[in-house]
């Protein structure tokens, strides 16, 4: 039976194409794949989760706003605008990108696990979608969890074909950095469990399958293991709870088992609220760098940020940062094509080696970039302290 997530998203499909109906959008005619916008200025959509932001969202949602002010919001021929929405549904933020006809792409999700609502309704009209955060595999490629993935999240595959790309390591890349970390710490038998949710689910059959290949021992309880792992995102009040709560209970059937957590419960606020042994035996994975091992320009975008906002950027902000620049390179490649959807969400999921890049070398295929920087972290006074780095290829 699949997700509740799964189910939502049909019905978020079903009340875009309603909207569709009643909004239009560019100079596309029904059946057309030529969506192009008129005139000339080009807005970017940016997606802020609903609920109150933690430090990592509006760190990577300014990183965005920083990467066009450096181009001074003109590309080519163009005037790039970015609006930033925030509506009570997740939904309702990509139902605003598809309602404005001078759309060009958005910028989201970024809470891991969340962005099939999205890529559902923007993919009926051909709109990139580019994900600072989201790691779900199932988006770009397919998995067991999710029948016909990833194709089930592009209603309109055969007019438009995929439309989601990002620029953070997928998944299965996380999941491989996951079972070396618990490798390194010392892990032998390892208990795996999820919320039940699209993106858990994903998360613990990816974990338990290189959990294998490793050669640990999987076993059915918190209490026999020294290692437990936990999938699930906190993208909702609700969720968060039942994480925590599960997280809690585990650490209590064995205090001495240490905890992993993926990059969707990678946030201060929620680790914060964790028992006092959990938070001790906790380890977080993301995407990211520790400051020693960001490149040059990594190193200046750092240096930016502070002097912008007055404080160092979260790890996850670069993202946001690389996301916007790389999207803008693309537009001015593209030329007169820039206002062309099709041709933007072409260029961006063949991109290579993007100049002045703040993460590194890399190319994106199918939506996956090429390369998979990504964090641990622990929690230390209450909040999330990254202190080491690795580096897989995608």
């Amino acid at each position: 039976m699949r997700s509740r997530v799964l189910v939502r998203t049909r019905w978020v499909g079903a009340c875009a194409c309603a909207a569709l109906v009643l909004a239009g959008c560019g100079t596309a005619t029904s059946g057309s794949s030529a969506i192009t916008v008129s005139g000339k200025t080009l807005v970017v959509y940016a997606g802020q989760p609903p609920g109150s932001p933690d430090p990592a969202i509006t760190d990577t949602l300014d990183a965005e706003r920083l990467a066009l002010a450096k181009v001074g919001a003109k590309v080519g021929g163009f005037t790039v605008k970015l609006v930033v929405v925030h509506g009570r549904e997740l939904s309702d933020n990509a139902r605003a990108a598809i309602e404005d006809q001078r759309s060009i792409a958005y910028l989201g999700e970024l809470v891991p696990g969340t962005s099939q609502v999205s890529v559902e309704i923007l993919n009926q009209q051909g709109l990139l979608e580019v994900s600072p955060a989201d790691t779900a595999v199932y988006l770009t490629q397919p998995i067991p969890p999710v029948s016909s993935s990833p194709n089930t999240f592009y209603p309109a595959r055969s007019t438009y074909h995929q439309t989601f790309a990002r620029v953070v390591p997928n998944s299965a890349l996380e999941a491989k950095a996951l079972v070396g970390e618990m490798q390194a710490v010392g892990v032998s038998k390892l208990y795996v469990a999820d919320d039940g949710q699209l993106y858990g689910r994903a998360l613990a059959l990816e974990v338990t399958q290189d959990a294998r290949t490793a050669r640990l021992t999987l076993v059915s309880s918190a209490a026999g293991a020294d290692g437990v792992f936990y999938g699930a995102s906190a993208d909702s009040p609700a969720e968060r709870a039942s994480a925590a709560g599960r997280l809690d209970q585990d650490s209590a059937a064995n205090p001495s088992a240490k905890l992993f957590a993926p990059s969707g419960l990678y946030d201060s606020s929620f680790v914060g609220g964790l028992s006092a042994g959990a938070q001790r035996q906790l380890y977080v994975s993301s995407p990211g760098f520790l400051p020693k091992d960001l490149p040059a320009a990594g190193r200046a975008f750092v240096a930016e940020f502070k002097s912008a906002y007055g404080h160092d950027p979260s790890p996850q902000a670069i993202f946001g940062y690389e996301a916007m620049s790389d999207l803008l390179y693309v537009l001015g490649k593209a030329g007169s094509s820039a206002a062309d959807r099709a041709a933007v969400v072409s260029d961006f999921r063949a991109l290579e080696d993007p100049p002045n890049s703040v993460i590194g070398t890399y190319s994106i295929t199918g939506g996956d970039p090429s390369i998979a920087p990504i964090i641990f972290s622990r929690v230390r006074g209450g909040r999330l302290v990254a202190f080491k780095f690795v580096q897989l290829s995608g």
